[in-house]
């Protein structure tokens, strides 16, 4: 891969790389912070099961789109190749682009001020992408479709995944997911009745950046599995992420909330929806490293962590479901 990172380079710059650092996060793609001309950027080479032409223009625009409203924080914008194009074809086949780098740290959810920024930056953001649109094709993702998920994540495939597991996993847990996967189609009816409109589908504190002394949000990054998706999603993908932090008591999802609506309501179906939203994100995920196992990728440990936090969170709301809601609606309607 380093050579193909240098083959990239090449085609944005005259000049050679000076440094280049694995970045902590994400096995989709294979991405590198480099140094270029005492300039750092983000270099990324994209799965080929995951990213075509098609998805890569539709972020491409999305993140154009982004750059010109106005908010309060950063996006990674694409960089310009020396063909004057945003993406490059490299001598494997596989895509490739350069996408500007954004100072920052990831913020600390013990600490109220960066729950407060996380809740703010996602609303406004959701805000901001309520009022996309495209004329280009939009990517086919939807995270209660379980098989527009990875390209080799199917019935066969997961059928085949569950029939002869290729590693270790608790058999009580693994029934519950079989369970579940083939429960989530009859779903779909109600589902399909919710507010769209395209979401990130990954808002965790990995892919936010805050500035280190200031503690405001200084970026979002990874637009990656951006398409149009349930609405309230997104709101459920980062509940499950502050419990995950700390679900001993509410204070985070309501220092979040308060925050996250100053830009966004949601209705009082939406709503109700959220509990069964936050568990099924973590099935949908799974289904994610089931197509990525069959690319030839490791993801033993992140499978496991996965099945491990979806248990946990199932468990967690067969107790504190009705509390949710309640602390919801009050905040959201």
């Amino acid at each position: 891969m380093d050579n193909l990172i240098q083959e990239l380079i090449s085609q944005y710059f005259d000049e050679n790389m000076e440094n280049a650092e694995s970045v902590p996060f994400g096995i989709t793609n294979y991405t590198q912070k480099v140094t270029v001309n005492n300039q750092k950027y983000i270099a990324r080479i994209y799965d080929s099961h995951s990213k075509n032409v098609e998805r890569l223009k539709f972020e491409i625009e999305l993140m154009s789109f982004l750059e010109q409203q106005n908010l309060s924080f950063q996006v990674p914008g694409f960089v310009t190749s020396k063909r004057k194009e945003n993406f490059v074809q490299l001598s494997n086949g596989q895509l490739g682009s350069i996408v500007n780098f954004i100072e920052g740290e990831a913020p600390d959810l013990s600490r109220d001020s960066d729950v407060k920024e996380y809740g703010r930056s996602v609303g406004e953001l959701s805000k901001a992408l309520s009022h996309f649109a495209t004329e280009l094709i939009q990517p086919e993702i939807k995270f209660y479709d379980l098989n527009s998920l990875h390209p080799l994540c199917n019935e066969r495939s997961v059928s085949q995944f569950f029939e002869r597991p290729p590693f270790d996993i608790d058999n009580n847990h693994f029934r519950l997911l079989m369970n579940t996967y083939h429960s989530i189609p009859k779903y779909r009816s109600g589902l399909d009745r919710l507010p769209k409109q395209i979401i990130h589908h990954d808002l965790l504190i990995f892919n936010l950046l805050i500035d280190r002394e200031l503690r405001k949000m200084n970026g979002i990054l990874d637009f990656d599995f951006a398409s149009n998706d349930v609405r309230a999603l997104e709101l459920a993908i980062c509940l499950n992420h502050l419990l995950q932090t700390k679900d001993s008591d509410f204070s985070n999802v309501e220092i979040f909330l308060e925050e996250y609506s100053r830009s966004m309501e949601l209705t009082n179906e939406e709503i109700q929806w959220i509990p069964y939203l936050m568990q099924m994100y973590y099935v949908s995920l799974l289904c994610i490293y089931i197509g990525q196992h069959y690319s030839g990728r490791d993801i033993v440990e992140y499978f496991q962590f996965i099945l491990n936090q979806w248990v946990i969170r199932r468990q967690w709301m067969g107790q504190h479901e009705i509390e949710l809601v309640k602390i919801l609606k009050s905040k959201l309607l």
